[in-house]
């Protein structure tokens, strides 16, 4: 049996964005599985484990390449 990870923690970084800031902010916030698409090389996917996506307290698995 697969034990499950228990990583948790905070992840920061600065990225230089192509878009205005509401336009970002629209797609992370409110459809963070368009992302995967918009930067496929760092993040490979966003999967949505509980509650409705762009909604406060939905639980969200992201999958992304760090150090690369």
């Amino acid at each position: 049996m697969a034990e499950a990870s228990s990583l948790i923690g905070k992840l920061e970084t600065e990225v230089e964005l192509k878009a205005s800031a509401g336009k970002f902010h629209h797609m992370f916030a409110g459809r963070p599985h368009h992302v995967s698409k918009a930067t496929p090389g760092k993040i490979q996917s966003c999967e949505l484990h509980e509650g409705d996506w762009g909604k406060v307290g939905s639980i969200v698995f992201w999958n992304y390449v760090h150090g690369k």
